[in-house]
């Protein structure tokens, strides 16, 4: 077990639980229709994923929304507002962004946002659910939601989710290209499952969050947060939603990612408390960066 010394982190313990937004000075007059942060959470339903683990996580994005310390987060700001979208992806054709977005502004407006996810259909039988991973495709749809909202934010943030790479579709560097291009940043949480198939060996063990470290987050801020196995989902998410819509540093942002993907961190020191344990520090073993143009299938659009 590694060693671990205390050290709060006081800009998102602080916003959790004071009565006023003390992780920056407000901008004076913000426009009446603006927004802190605009988020479209991606949520991998590829074939890969079973039923019972599509109904997981759309009850574990629900419940994240839901949670104390996010609204605190996501209505504490300058604005008081946040717009979020939820879409769902599969293969190159299967893209279903089930809510819009959406401007919220009060707790109960995401409680109503969280209601509106755990109601989507579950057809067994829909093609949706039979699909190779278009993680491309995916990042270029929800750039596409994304656009659909009409007031100005802080930050606009793709959130995407997945338990594989890439193995349809658009090459995911070029779609990555384009959507930081329009000015978006990409957060990603990669679902490590025992017994995936990539992940047979120690060497290939943590082969979807390198992948999504490597190849799919991007710019200012970007960041990763690692899920181990879907019990894990609702836990990365609180924790993943707090750093979205906390004003800090970029930097500090991708810190406090980094801390989190430690290995062998107590589960209470991790999210209950709110509060993050500093990991003493340690210098990451050289590993080689991942070839994002490689692919496991034959269905890839340059």
């Amino acid at each position: 077990m590694q060693q671990f010394t205390l050290h709060v982190l006081k800009l998102l313990l602080t916003a959790a639980l004071c009565t006023g937004p003390a992780w920056a000075e407000p901008p004076s007059n913000p426009a009446p229709d603006d927004v802190d942060v605009a988020l479209v959470l991606a949520v991998d339903v590829s074939s890969s994923i079973e039923r019972t683990e599509r109904h997981f996580q759309r009850q574990a994005y629900a419940e994240a929304l839901r949670d104390p310390r996010v609204v605190r987060l996501a209505l504490g700001g300058r604005t008081g507002r946040v717009a979020i979208a939820y879409m769902e992806w599969s293969g190159r054709r299967f893209q279903k962004v089930h809510l819009p977005m959406r401007v919220l502004s009060t707790p109960a407006e995401l409680s109503d946002f969280a209601d509106d996810i755990t109601a989507i259909p579950d057809t067994p039988n829909d093609p949706m659910y039979l699909q190779p991973t278009a993680l491309g495709n995916a990042l270029l749809a929800a750039g596409a939601a994304m656009r659909a909202l009409d007031v100005t934010a802080r930050d606009y943030i793709i959130d995407i989710s997945g338990d594989g790479v890439l193995n349809d579709g658009f090459g995911v560097q070029s779609a990555r290209e384009e959507v930081l291009a329009s000015g978006l940043i990409v957060n990603g949480l990669p679902i490590e499952l025992a017994g995936n198939p990539m992940s047979h060996d120690s060497e290939s063990a943590e082969t979807v969050s390198r992948y999504y470290e490597d190849c799919v987050i991007g710019g200012p801020g970007a960041f990763h947060l690692v899920a181990r196995g879907f019990g894990d989902i609702r836990e990365t998410l609180i924790m993943k939603l707090m750093l979205e819509m906390a004003h800090l540093p970029p930097q500090e942002k991708q810190r406090i990612a980094s801390l989190w993907n430690r290995d062998h961190l107590p589960p209470r020191a991790r999210i209950v408390p709110v509060f993050a344990i500093e990991l003493a520090p340690q210098t990451p073993a050289p590993r080689r960066r991942t070839d994002c143009t490689r692919v496991e299938g034959a269905f890839i659009i340059p």
